[in-house]
């Protein structure tokens, strides 16, 4: 995903890149550029924490989730496999 090109598919100027981790697809939703390690390392903190786990709104907007990975830390929402990541500020 830091690879100098983009590669993704156009969404309101958001870039939809899937991704294989752990024998499940996701698709990461961002118009930033991000490294494998912290697409991987967000999505591990996300199962963590249960972002994943089918509820009755699973594919609706929700409550946004804050992870920190990699000495920076994510504002991402969830929405069934999609992942936007909305915000990415360096950790203090």
């Amino acid at each position: 995903m830091n690879s100098g090109e983009r590669h993704g598919m156009d969404a309101d100027g958001f870039d939809v890149y899937p991704i294989l981790h752990k024998g499940r697809v996701y698709n990461i939703v961002t118009a930033m550029d991000l490294t494998f390690r912290e697409v991987h390392g967000m999505i591990d903190a996300l199962v963590t924490m249960g972002a994943f786990d089918s509820g009755a709104d699973a594919n609706e907007p929700g409550d946004l989730f804050t992870c920190a990975v990699e000495g920076f830390v994510f504002e991402v929402d969830v929405q069934g496999v999609d992942v936007m990541v909305y915000r990415r500020d360096p950790a203090k």
